[in-house]
């Protein structure tokens, strides 16, 4: 089982060239005005959160949001 605390995300695109981004639950609803704002396509699967975008520019914007509220982000 893998455990996911804080925000995780990579700069390489997944096949479908989606960026990606992975959370946990506690942090999506921390930050869950924030992608819904940005408009980001969210999976639940579990206790881990995946947010997929297109556009790095809104990654990075979510992930500026993370910083501003202190939540750790770990970037891969």
């Amino acid at each position: 089982m893998v455990r996911v605390r804080g925000l995780n995300v990579g700069r390489r695109r997944d096949p479908g060239g989606n960026y990606v981004i992975t959370m946990d639950l506690e942090t999506y609803g921390l930050l869950r005005q924030w992608v819904d704002r940005l408009g980001l396509s969210v999976e639940v699967m579990g206790n881990v959160v995946v947010v997929r975008d297109r556009s790095w520019s809104r990654i990075e914007r979510l992930v500026n949001a993370a910083r501003g509220l202190g939540i750790t982000v770990n970037e891969g």
